[in-house]
């Protein structure tokens, strides 16, 4: 891609990179983001999907406060890496809760002031996180309320920065019910690109057959609404990968997989979804672990440690990467002596499309 802010890559991962604050453990320090930033660009990430926390910009009413996310960027961008921002949540100052709906007007006038102050290095925006979830956004209404604050935003985006690519807030709950609620509520103009987060427990049969059954669900509602053009983004996918499956009690999909579980499922997921049709992009949630968060296995998603060593799954998302850099070049490059291997060998067959 010639922009400078994307990339034609489908490897991104998400990670939180803002969770600098008491609540989060103080996740990340200056120096840890660096560290992982670093080692995002080793293991090959193209993009990091990162909250853009509307508290801490605009911690009152009208007054922004850019000084942590203007380094953010900067150290982000500084490696190569791009990012999709997602912008949310509700302030403290509005009276109501981080997650209940925000005031279209005040969120526009948020959401606009980080395109303009970004727009030169960002230029993927989601609105919001998982909308169709209860723990996300309140209330639930079928999509309603929040195909409003899409209709509201989407134009204020375009305006800023006509180049900007708006993301629906990644789906997560009964993907494709939610996906036609947007288009019943009118949302079909308002996005441009759809996000989902499927997961899957890989100690589970048929785990990769369970995602197969929620993409072609979410395909065949964009082609119902003739939308079928716009790109899918897995924005989140993942399982927890520990030493000890025992050491924390279990994720919400069941009993918690093992270091190598893990990594044969970051070989799965890329060599096999990055061919259904309509995938562009594949976000493994997430990259370092978090450290008692979640108080589950899930605080064991990431391709590193909290202590930044390095999973098996980091070194098998990086050797996706390296396979997938292969099948380019020799895509473009194809073996002319006689009986050369086709461009399928060394990287699995294309998977089943819908």
């Amino acid at each position: 891609m010639d922009d400078p802010r994307d990339s034609s890559s489908p490897f991104g991962v998400l990670d939180f990179l803002s969770w600098t604050h008491e609540k989060f453990n103080h996740h990340y320090t200056q120096d840890q983001t660096r560290k992982s930033l670093a080692l995002m660009r080793e293991a090959g990430v193209a993009f990091v999907r990162f909250d853009f926390l509307w508290e801490d910009i605009e911690p009152q009413a009208g007054h922004f406060v850019f000084d942590k996310y203007d380094r953010l960027v900067t150290e982000t961008t500084a490696e190569g890496i791009k990012i999709l921002a997602v912008l949310g949540y509700t302030p403290s100052w509005s009276g109501k809760s981080w997650n209940q709906a925000p005031d279209p007007e005040a969120y526009g006038r948020f959401s606009q002031a980080m395109v303009h102050r970004y727009k030169d290095r960002v230029r993927h925006w989601q609105i919001w996180q998982e909308p169709d979830s209860p723990a996300f956004w309140q209330p639930q209404n079928q999509m309603r309320q929040y195909v409003k604050l899409l209709q509201h935003v989407y134009p204020l985006l375009k305006a800023e920065d006509p180049t900007s690519i708006i993301h629906i807030g990644g789906m997560s709950r009964s993907l494709p019910i939610s996906l036609r609620n947007v288009y019943e509520n009118g949302g079909k103009d308002a996005f441009d690109i759809v996000d989902i987060h499927p997961f899957a427990n890989p100690l589970t049969p048929q785990a990769l057959e369970g995602l197969r059954f929620w993409h072609q669900a979410v395909y065949r509602v964009l082609a119902h609404y003739g939308d079928q053009a716009k790109p899918v983004w897995f924005t989140e996918i993942g399982s927890p990968g520990m030493r000890d499956p025992q050491a924390a009690p279990h994720w919400w999909l069941g009993k918690n997989p093992d270091e190598q579980t893990q990594a044969a499922w970051v070989k799965t997921v890329y060599d096999e979804m990055l061919h259904w049709k309509g995938v562009e992009k594949i976000f493994w949630c997430f990259f370092r672990d978090t450290q008692r968060h979640f108080k589950s296995g899930s605080d064991f998603d990431g391709l590193i440690r909290h202590d930044f060593s390095k999973k098996p799954s980091f070194e098998a998302y990086r050797e996706a990467v390296q396979r997938h850099e292969a099948l380019l070049e020799q895509t473009k490059n194809p073996p002319s002596y006689p009986g050369a291997p086709g461009i399928e060998s060394g990287f699995p067959p294309p998977a089943k499309t819908v």
